[in-house]
């Protein structure tokens, strides 16, 4: 058997054959985290090697000479120390007896034990060899003349031409669904639904497709909404994309949305923008917002931050479960009644936010009073209270009366 391996994993191995650097191994961990799985299979879903690359750097961390099983030059009577069962069995072929050594080559360093059984077999000193999955079951059905295996070839397409069928002419709605080791888009047309298996590699293309990039947004569990454009050479000019992740994968929708400006929404005056900014440069500033249904309410809060405060600011918006907002220059969270504690508070104070934008409740008067101080500046979506009156330590109340066509009124008593 060969020496036992290096303590070295197969970045390092990766990193000395000058294939990757440290940037593509941070995508990869990234992509390994959302995604699960290993982290050569990321680098080979993100494009960054070629399976072949990885197949000879596992060999070589691994220590195993790297053997590609070519049919024509396996002597029968070697393959024939096992039958055709076990090696389709365990993916595993006998290819060369020399010197008193069996060379067995496998698809992963982790088979090593059939080394062993092989041995027992056969009686004979047996030394690994590595190859990939693929070339290795190629080799078996052709050495022990097995019939192909016949089923229908499914279609595999690209990631790009899957948004192009989504996207020309535009679906109402389309989605990824992406699990451990198959991702599978949906296109919603005249109430019916069409599937298509994908390749894998469908992170790394929404990155490159999407601003802000989803490895920068998605969460290893949980519901997120955000609003993103799309690269100039394809369409729509915008999509809002809501995600629903777990540790079994993910689930993506999107859907086509106008680009976000300010003109598309009724503001506040001028005069009333003037006032906020004022008291915000004064010290800590309360900013009650209120519609009757609150979605007003939360669209406004969620641009709030970019009218009152300098570019670059760093807000956060929590809103319930079941609200939608979305926004290009802020994080938008939905959580459950009981996640906003504590813990949560104190994350909030430790983060150095200019600005957090909540929907609560003023009747518990402990948290209440907690949430007034996470921030120098908070913005509240109200419900609950008196529709003329500011809750207690909230300093300014904008309020509306319609959701659909809001104006809004400052409230300063």
């Amino acid at each position: 058997m060969p020496d036992a391996p290096e303590n070295r994993n197969i970045g390092a191995v990766l990193l000395e054959l000058g294939r990757i650097n440290d940037a593509d191994i941070e995508r990869a961990l990234e992509h390994q985290r959302l995604q699960g799985g290993y982290f050569g299979q990321a680098l080979v879903d993100l494009g960054i090697v070629e399976q072949e690359e990885l197949d000879f750097s596992l060999a070589a961390q691994a220590n195993l000479p790297y053997l590609i099983p070519k049919p024509e030059e396996i002597d029968p009577a070697v393959a024939a120390r096992v039958p055709a069962t076990w090696a389709e069995r365990h993916n595993a072929i006998p290819v060369l007896l020399e010197d008193g050594w069996l060379t067995l080559v496998v698809d992963s360093p982790l088979k090593a034990g059939l080394a062993d059984d092989l041995a027992r077999r056969t009686g004979l000193a047996v030394k690994l060899a590595l190859c990939s999955s693929r070339m290795v079951r190629s080799a078996i059905r052709a050495v022990y003349k097995l019939e192909p295996v016949r089923q229908e070839a499914e279609r595999i397409l690209s990631l790009e031409a899957f948004w192009i069928l989504a996207t020309s002419p535009s679906a109402p709605r389309w989605g990824l669904m992406v699990r451990h080791d198959r991702v599978t888009g949906w296109i919603e047309r005249a109430g019916h639904i069409e599937r298509h298996q994908l390749v894998h590699n469908w992170l790394g293309f929404l990155d490159r497709l999407l601003s802000p990039p989803p490895s920068q947004i998605l969460p290893p569990h949980g519901r997120r909404q955000w609003q993103a454009s799309v690269r100039p050479d394809q369409s729509p000019v915008a999509v809002k994309v809501t995600s629903l992740s777990g540790p079994g994968g993910h689930e993506l929708l999107f859907e086509p949305a106008p680009p976000e400006s300010d003109t598309l929404v009724e503001l506040p005056s001028g005069s009333d923008l003037a006032t906020l900014r004022a008291s915000i440069q004064a010290g800590r500033t309360v900013i009650g917002v209120r519609s009757p249904r609150g979605r007003a309410a939360r669209e406004l809060v969620t641009r709030l931050p970019r009218l009152l405060l300098r570019a670059g600011h760093h807000s956060v918006c929590l809103f319930r479960e079941g609200a939608h907002a979305i926004s290009s220059d802020l994080l938008v969270l939905n959580f459950s009644e009981d996640a906003v504690d504590e813990p949560m508070f104190d994350l909030l104070k430790h983060l150095g936010l200019d600005a957090l934008g909540l929907e609560l409740s003023p009747s518990s008067r402990e948290m209440w009073e907690r949430a007034l101080s996470l921030a120098p500046v908070i913005l509240l979506v109200l419900s609950g209270t008196r529709e003329d009156q500011a809750p207690p330590g909230v300093d300014y109340l904008m309020a509306t009366t319609s959701d659909a066509q809001p104006r809004w009124q400052l409230i300063t008593d």
